[in-house]
């Protein structure tokens, strides 16, 4: 299944993809989005390459229908890993979840835009279990827009705090 998403953010591109190979960044972020257990797994910069691996235990957002229930839990662990190549403002995200079957892949760009730039996210979820894998991805897909456009809001404040030392 495939989804898009944007976020804006009232700084240039080339100070938010710079915040983006941040690891503290991250850990702010999702400290304050309600995860639990972070842990920087990887961190890599390179040639104007970044790419951060972080562990996570996120809740569940969405009601889970009944059919789904014994394929997602209540709490579960997110390995997420974010590249950015800073001169094309182009990046990957890969997430993992621990138990479950699922896979998402997002391609993502920062452009700058009137007051700021907007980074855009397209997202595809995969579910490897025959019958209900595309019920399960819808849901799995809602539930990842709902923490995109929650977190959106989280990652602006902490982007305030990181930004301002790239411009």
């Amino acid at each position: 299944m495939q989804f898009q998403e944007s976020n804006h953010y009232p700084f240039p591109a080339h100070a938010v993809v710079q915040v983006f190979g941040n690891k503290d960044y991250f850990i702010n972020k999702y400290t304050g989005a309600g995860a639990s257990n972070i842990q920087v797994l990887e961190e890599q910069h390179s040639d104007g390459k970044t790419r951060i691996a972080v562990s996570r235990h996120v809740d569940i957002d969405v009601d889970v229908p009944a059919f789904a229930r014994k394929f997602v839990p209540d709490t579960i662990t997110v390995v997420q890993i974010d590249s950015w190549d800073q001169a094309t403002l182009r990046g990957n995200l890969d997430i993992q979840f621990k138990g479950m079957p699922a896979v998402v892949k997002c391609d993502m760009t920062l452009t700058d835009d009137e007051g700021g730039c907007v980074l855009k996210l397209n997202f595809s979820v995969k579910i490897n279990v025959p019958l209900i894998g595309d019920k399960l991805a819808k849901v799995l897909g809602a539930d990842l827009k709902k923490k995109f456009e929650r977190d959106s809001h989280h990652a602006q404040e902490v982007m305030a705090e990181f930004a301002p030392s790239y411009l």
